[in-house]
C-alpha cells in the first residue's frame, strides 16, 4: 500500500462519519488558493474551530471516496450516476441494524410462541365443536329411538284393544244366540208338555180328535170347518194313515222333513199329530182356512 493510501486510511478512522465531501469542498479550496506570500490575519478563536472542522470534513470525504471506490458491490448498487454519500451509507446501515434488532431472537421466539398458542386454541375449539356435534347427533339418535319405541307400543296397545273389542262382540253375539236357542227350546218343551194333558182331558169324549182340534182353535167353528175338510181329505183323521208313495204320515200327513220343522218328533199319537199340524199351518199359512184354500188350488198344503 502507498503512503497516500495509508494516510487516507488513518485520517478516515479519525474523522466524523456523517459529513459529506461536497458540503465542505468549496471553502477549503478557497482557503488553499490564497497567495503564499500574502499576509494572513489570524481570525478570532471562535472562528478558527469551524475552519478546522471543515478541513477535517474535506479530508474525511476524500478518504471515504477512496475507500468506496475499492468496494465494487456498493458502486454496482448505487450506479455510476448516483454516488453514495457517507450519510446515506450510515443511514442504510442504521436501518439494517434497526430491522435486525426488530426481529431479534427474542421477538421471533415470542412470535412463534404466539402462533403455537393460536394453533392450540384453534385445535381446542375444533375439538370442542366436534364433541358438541357428536353429542347432538347421539341425542337425536336416542330421541328417534324413543319415538319409534313409543309408536310401536301405541300400535300394539291399539291392536290389543281392537282384539279385545272384537272378542267381546263375538261373546255377546254368542250369548244372544244361546239365549234365543234356549228360549225356543223352552217354548217347544212347554208345547209338548201341554199337548198330552189336553189330549187326556178330551180323549173320553165322542170325536175326541175333532174336539181337541176345535179346542186348540179357541172354539172358532169357521176355522175348524176348514181344518176338518183339509185333514179329512188328507187322512180321514186317522193317526196311522201312511202314504204309500212318500213318507207322509198321520192325521196331517207330514213328511219326515216337515215333522222336524215343527219341533215335534214323528209320532203315532193323534193328539201330538194335531199339535204339530196346527203349528205348521199357523207358521206357513196363518190359519186353517188359508191352508185349505191353498190345498184346493194346488192339491197339497
Amino acid at each position: 500500500m502507498s503512503r497516500r493510501s495509508t494516510t487516507h486510511t488513518s485520517a478516515q478512522q479519525s474523522l466524523p462519519s456523517e459529513v459529506g465531501a461536497e458540503s465542505v469542498a468549496q471553502p477549503v479550496t478557497a482557503e488553499l488558493s490564497a497567495p503564499r506570500g500574502a499576509s494572513r490575519r489570524r481570525p478570532p478563536a471562535g472562528l478558527r474551530r469551524p475552519a478546522f472542522l471543515l478541513a477535517v470534513a474535506v479530508a474525511g470525504g476524500v478518504m471515504v471516496n477512496v475507500f468506496a471506490a475499492g468496494q465494487p458491490d456498493a458502486a454496482a448498487v448505487a450506479g455510476p450516476d448516483r454516488p453514495i454519500s457517507v450519510a446515506a451509507q450510515l443511514q442504510e446501515s442504521s436501518q439494517d441494524s434497526v430491522a435486525d434488532s426488530a426481529f431479534g431472537t427474542g421477538d421471533v421466539s415470542e412470535r412463534l410462541g404466539e402462533l403455537a398458542a393460536s394453533r392450540s386454541e384453534r385445535e381446542a375449539q375444533q375439538t370442542a365443536a366436534a364433541q358438541s356435534q357428536a353429542a347432538a347427533d347421539q341425542a337425536a339418535i336416542e330421541a328417534k329411538a324413543a319415538a319409534d319405541a313409543k309408536a310401536a307400543a301405541d300400535a300394539q296397545a291399539a291392536a290389543e284393544a281392537q282384539a279385545a273389542a272384537e272378542a267381546k262382540a263375538a261373546a255377546d253375539a254368542k250369548a244372544a244366540a244361546d239365549a234365543k236357542a234356549a228360549e225356543q227350546a223352552a217354548a217347544a218343551k212347554a208345547a209338548t208338555t201341554r199337548a198330552p194333558a189336553a189330549a187326556s182331558s178330551s180323549s173320553t169324549s165322542r170325536g175326541s180328535y175333532q174336539d181337541y182340534a176345535l179346542s186348540k182353535l179357541g172354539g172358532d167353528a169357521n176355522e175348524f170347518s176348514c181344518l176338518e175338510s183339509l185333514w179329512g181329505k188328507e187322512s180321514g183323521w186317522n193317526p196311522n194313515a201312511q202314504n204309500k208313495s212318500s213318507t207322509a204320515y198321520g192325521i196331517p200327513q207330514f213328511l219326515d222333513s216337515t215333522w222336524a220343522s215343527t219341533g215335534i218328533a214323528k209320532t203315532s199319537d193323534g193328539y201330538r199329530q194335531i199339535d204339530a199340524g196346527l203349528i205348521y199351518i199357523d207358521s206357513r199359512y196363518g190359519s186353517p182356512c188359508g191352508a185349505w184354500s191353498h190345498s184346493k188350488s194346488t192339491g197339497w198344503y
